[in-house]
C-alpha cells in the first residue's frame, strides 16, 4: 500500500468522511448510473446536503433512528448520505418486508422520521400512521413531502458532532414470528471494513473514471458492500432495475461494468447462460462472489470462461467483510486451475482479523476438525438491539460466534461448511449438506442443488442446467445417484433425489434452504 493511501486512511474516521473526500476529489464524475439517468458526485452532495439539513430541521440528532422503506433509485442513496451527515441511525428495509414488521421495528425502536416509497412498499405509510401517529412519515415522489423538504433547505455539511463508536446502522435481521431481532453498528465498523479491504487488496487500484461497479444483491443487504469502494475511487455504481441475469449481461454491454459482486448463485445463472454471452462481459475484470459457499466445480467452469479475475471474500452482518479473503491470484497455482483444497475454501484470515475453530467443550480445535467458526474483528457488531441476545454469541473475549461450522487446513485456508442448524442428524451420523452438495455440482445437468432433511431423511433437491441436453429427469437422478455412490460414504448418501424447475432464493440471492424445505414438506402432505 502506497504513503499516499495510507494518509489518506487516517483522514477518514467516519463514513461521512469517505462521502466528502468524494465529493471534493471527483465532482463532475458520475456517481450512480441508473437504466434512464445518471448523478454525478456533485448532485448527490447537493441533495444529500439538502436532506441532512431537512433532518436537523426536524430534530434529528446523533443517535436518534431513520426508518426508510424505498427503491433503490437516487433516494436510496440520498438518504443514506443525509445519515452519515447528522449521525441518525439509518435503518433500511425491502419491499418484502410487510408493514406489519416495520411497525414492530418501529415497537422496539421509535424512529425520528419514516421515509417510504409507496410504489416499492404499498401499506407501509398507512401502518406506520396508524400505529405510530407521533412519527412523520415523509413520502417520496414528485410534490412529495420528501421532496418538498429536501429543497426547502440549503445544501451545507452537517456540523453535527458525534464520535466513530456512535451507532451507524440498525439492521433487522429476523421477525416473522415475534419481535424483530436488531442489531446496531458502529459508525467505525463501517469505516474499518473499507480500510481492511483496501489494505488487503492486492491488485492494481483504478482511480479512473473507468471503474464502473455492478451488484445485483439488493442494496438492503450485501449490496451496499460496493458502494464505499466504488466512492473512495471516484468511480460509477450502475443500480439495476431489478435482476436477471439478461438485465445483468444488458447493464455489463450498455455501461462497460468493470467490476461485479454476485452470490454463488448469480454467477451460477452467467454459466447457464449460452457462451456467446461471454463477450457481453468482457470489461469485466474483477468478480468479487460472496454471501454462501461456492461450489468448486461452478468456479471452476468460471474461471476457465471468464478467466482468473475473481476474488472471494467472508463475511456477515454481524462482523462485516474482510474476514477471509481468497484473492484472485489464489485461484491459480502456476498457470493452472487451484486444487479444490483451495477453491472450497473462501480463503485467508484477512490481516486484522482472529479466527477460531472451537469444539462442544469450547476448546480451540486444530487444523482439519470442524467445529463452532468464532470472529475476532474490529468490524464487528457492537450490541443486539435486545442485549439479553447477545449472551453466548459475543463472548467475553470479543469472539463472535458466528453460527456456521467449518475448519482451518493445514494451510491456513477456512472452510466454511454450513450453518450449524443446517446439519443433518440420522441414523447416529452428522451430516454436512455441502459435502454432498460439492460432490453433486460435478454433474453436469445440475445448476443448483440442496440436501435437506425430510421426515428424518436426507434428501438432495437440484434445479438442472437450461444448457443441458441429456436425459430425463429420472436419468439425471440415477446418474447422480451413481455419482455420489462413487464418491460418498453409505452414511452420507441421499435417500432421495428430487428434480425441481428452480431452487428458491432469497431477495439477496442465496438458497433459502429453509424455504427448499417447507416446499418439498409440502409436496408430501399434498
Amino acid at each position: 500500500m502506497s504513503l499516499l493511501t495510507s494518509l489518506l486512511l487516517s483522514t477518514i474516521r467516519l463514513p461521512r468522511d469517505i462521502h466528502r473526500f468524494a465529493f471534493r476529489q471527483y465532482p463532475d464524475r458520475v456517481a450512480l448510473q441508473f437504466a434512464d439517468r445518471s448523478i454525478t458526485y456533485r448532485q448527490l452532495q447537493e441533495r444529500g446536503y439538502r436532506l441532512a439539513q431537512a433532518w436537523h430541521a426536524l430534530g434529528v440528532r446523533p443517535g436518534d433512528a431513520v426508518f426508510s422503506q424505498v427503491g433503490t433509485g437516487g433516494e436510496f442513496f440520498e438518504i443514506r448520505i443525509a445519515a452519515a451527515e447528522t449521525g441518525a441511525v439509518l435503518t433500511g428495509f425491502h419491499s418484502l418486508h410487510a408493514p406489519e414488521f416495520v411497525t414492530a421495528a418501529a415497537n422496539a425502536v421509535t424512529p425520528k422520521l419514516m421515509i417510504v416509497d409507496r410504489d416499492f412498499a404499498p401499506g407501509t405509510a398507512e401502518a406506520m400512521r396508524a400505529a405510530h401517529p407521533g412519527v412523520p412519515v415523509w413520502e417520496v415522489g414528485p410534490d412529495s413531502e420528501f421532496e418538498t423538504q429536501l429543497l426547502s433547505h440549503a445544501a451545507v455539511r452537517s456540523t453535527a458532532r458525534f464520535s466513530s463508536s456512535a451507532p451507524f446502522t440498525l439492521g433487522f435481521t429476523s421477525g416473522t414470528t415475534g419481535a424483530p431481532k436488531g442489531l446496531i453498528s458502529s459508525q467505525s465498523a463501517a469505516v474499518t471494513s473499507l480500510k481492511m479491504v483496501i489494505r488487503n487488496f492486492t491488485g492494481k487500484r483504478d482511480r479512473t473514471a473507468n471503474n464502473i461497479s455492478l451488484s445485483p444483491i439488493h442494496l438492503v443487504g450485501g449490496g451496499t458492500g460496493l458502494v464505499f469502494p466504488t466512492m473512495i475511487v471516484g468511480g460509477t455504481l450502475v443500480v439495476l432495475d431489478a435482476y436477471t441475469p439478461e438485465s445483468l449481461i444488458a447493464a455489463v454491454t450498455r455501461f462497460g461494468v468493470t467490476r461485479l459482486f454476485l452470490t454463488p448463485s448469480h454467477l451460477i445463472d452467467l454459466l447457464d447462460m449460452p457462451a456467446k454471452v461471454d463477450r457481453d462481459l468482457a470489461t469485466v475484470n474483477h468478480i468479487v462472489y460472496g454471501t454462501a459457499p461456492m461450489p468448486a466445480a461452478k468456479l471452476e467452469e468460471a474461471i476457465n470462461r471468464f478467466g482468473p479475475i475473481f476474488q472471494q471474500g467472508y463475511g456477515q452482518a454481524e462482523v462485516l467483510p474482510p474476514v477471509t479473503l481468497l484473492r484472485p491470484e489464489e485461484h491459480m497455482v502456476g498457470g493452472e486451475l487451484a486444487p479444490r483444497s483451495i477453491l472450497q475454501s473462501c480463503g485467508k484470515v484477512a490481516r486484522g482479523v482472529k479466527l477460531r475453530i472451537v469444539g462442544p467443550d469450547g476448546q480451540e480445535l486444530p487444523a482439519e476438525m470442524p467445529g463452532d467458526i468464532q470472529v475476532k474483528s474490529p468490524t464487528r457488531l457492537q450490541t443486539y438491539l435486545d442485549r439479553s441476545q447477545n449472551e453466548g454469541v459475543i463472548l467475553a473475549d470479543g469472539y463472535f460466534r458466528t453460527g456456521d461450522q467449518g475448519y482451518v487446513d493445514q494451510a491456513g485456508y477456512l472452510h466454511v461448511l454450513d450453518r450449524g442448524a443446517d446439519l443433518i442428524r440420522t441414523a447416529g451420523t452428522v451430516i454436512y449438506p455441502r459435502t454432498v452438495e460439492e460432490e453433486a455440482h460435478d454433474h453436469p445437468a445440475v445448476k443448483e442443488c440442496c440436501l435437506v432433511e425430510l421426515g428424518g431423511k436426507p434428501v438432495l433437491v437440484v434445479s438442472r442446467r437450461s444448457q443441458y441436453g441429456g436425459g430425463s429427469d429420472d436419468v439425471v437422478a440415477r446418474e447422480l445417484k451413481a455419482l455420489l455412490e462413487g464418491r460418498l460414504g453409505p452414511e452420507l448418501l441421499p435417500d432421495e433425489i428430487r428434480i425441481i424447475d428452480a431452487i428458491p432464493r432469497s431477495f439477496l440471492g442465496k438458497v433459502l434452504r429453509r424455504e427448499v424445505k417447507a416446499r418439498m414438506g409440502n409436496d408430501d402432505n399434498a
